[in-house]
């Protein structure tokens, strides 16, 4: 019965190819373009592979009938040259990867499961793929057959002393679960090394299925074993890129937090400071596992913002260097105007016209002034002239310019109360009978140096008020 049963199917199947080798002559005749003839022809070669068994005096006639069928179709398809070199090129490549396929299955330990793969790849390579250059056709049939080879001597290798290939690969399923129990005692903590440390597991695992089930009692247990790591692996993956999940979270949440501080900072009145964007760029930069797309997003969105800030920096002292340049120009146009036909009772209104226009950040021309009018004082012999020179001071220095003058009249006053006491303790040393005129000096010298003091106090005063 079963074998009627197969003649029946054996027959349907040459039937189903017949058609289809009718199909494929068709095929060229009909009045569609290239492209859709090419997709059909590759449909009908898909086909034919899923065809079964023909009876076997039949099978000579109808596997020649094909393949002359395909050569005549890849005749008409390569009179288009671009086409021919493009199909040969994809052609090579497809025998290519059968054959890094290949070298895959034969190193799989069971034998028996490593020839089955191999009939698939075979029959892919013989009945699917395309012709491929002369030049490349022997060299790359040459590598198929010679691992066609190994593999069938395995096959027959294995068959002849199965015990023998069964210990060799309980000891290799073995070492590959202890490699797994390895990998478990030593999880990573973070997810670049999580990532490398599944492709290893995985491989491991694959290693291990490929050897396929063993005639011994010790199989059972091992597939247990693996199970059981498997299932911890799985778990313990799980449980960190749940914990990472939470991470990338809180980790977002804080980027969009320095983002956010960035946009009040960058929004203030005040004048930017550059050290102070440079640490919050380092505090975003410090945050750690954030996935790849998002951490480019918001690095975008900080990164636009932060160029923008320093953008405001450089106009806002491009616009202030202009101020600063307007107002020395006022000032020097001031100078001009006093200077041009000195008048002591045009002083005031020129010095609060300077105060008005405000500071230029350089001295230059605070300095300029003062020099003038101490030249000016001196030639018309103004009395209390440095007065008045202390007066303009207090009013068109900067502070640090007022300092460095309270320092300057600092260091006179010290020097003047040094010199007092040292002439005061000298007078003790004169004895009674000594020179009148030089007990004279002395005093008259001490005087002096107390109106000198006195003076230098009172400017001090005087510019310390500012």
């Amino acid at each position: 019965m079963k074998s009627n049963n197969q003649n029946i199917e054996f027959k349907r199947n040459f039937e189903l190819k017949t058609k289809l080798i009718e199909e494929l002559k068709n095929l060229l005749n009909s009045n569609i373009d290239t492209k859709s003839k090419f997709e059909k022809f590759i449909k009908l070669k898909n086909n034919w592979l899923k065809i079964g068994k023909v009876p076997n005096h039949l099978v000579f006639g109808i596997n020649n009938s094909y393949n002359h069928q395909v050569k005549v179709f890849y005749d008409y398809l390569y009179l288009d040259n671009e086409f021919k070199d493009k199909n040969l090129e994809e052609n090579k490549k497809i025998r290519e990867n059968i054959i890094e396929d290949a070298l895959k299955i034969e190193k799989i330990a069971d034998k028996l499961k490593s020839y089955r793969e191999l009939l698939i790849l075979i029959r892919k390579w013989n009945y699917l793929v395309g012709p491929v250059k002369a030049e490349d056709e022997d060299k790359l049939n040459l590598r198929f057959d010679s691992i066609i080879k190994n593999i069938k001597t395995n096959k027959k290798e294995y068959l002849i002393d199965r015990e023998k290939f069964d210990k060799e690969n309980l000891d290799t399923k073995k070492n590959i679960l202890d490699e797994l129990k390895e990998l478990l005692d030593h999880l990573p903590n973070n997810k670049n090394e999580w990532i490398k440390l599944i492709n290893i597991f995985n491989k491991l695992k694959d290693n291990f299925i490929n050897i396929g089930p063993l005639k011994l009692k010790e199989n059972d247990q091992l597939w247990k074993d693996f199970k059981n790591l498997n299932r911890n692996f799985i778990k313990e993956k799980n449980l960190f890129f749940r914990t990472l999940k939470k991470d990338y979270t809180l980790n977002i949440n804080k980027q969009i937090k320095i983002i956010n501080e960035l946009n009040s900072y960058s929004k203030t009145k005040e004048p930017l400071d550059k050290k102070i964007l440079i640490e919050i760029r380092n505090k975003f930069k410090s945050i750690n596992n954030v996935p790849f797309k998002k951490n480019q997003m918001n690095w975008n969105t900080f990164n636009n913002l932060y160029q923008k800030s320093f953008e405001k920096i450089d106009s806002s002292k491009s616009n202030e260097k202009k101020l600063k340049n307007e107002i020395t120009i006022k000032q020097k146009n001031l100078i001009d105007e006093l200077f041009v036909d000195f008048k002591l009772e045009n002083l005031d209104t020129t010095i609060e016209k300077w105060v008005k226009i405000g500071d230029s950040n350089s001295q230059t021309e605070s300095i300029r002034l003062i020099k003038n009018l101490e030249q000016k004082l001196k030639e018309l012999s103004v009395k209390d002239a440095e007065k008045i020179v202390l007066n303009v001071k207090a009013k068109i220095f900067s502070e640090k310019n007022i300092n460095a003058e309270k320092i300057k009249l600092r260091k006179k006053i010290e020097d003047f109360e040094k010199k007092i006491s040292q002439l005061e303790n000298n007078l003790n040393f004169i004895k009674g009978d000594s020179n009148n005129e030089i007990l004279s000096n002395v005093h008259s010298d001490i005087n002096n140096y107390k109106n000198e003091l006195k003076k230098l106090n009172k400017e001090f005063k005087m510019i310390s008020r500012t």
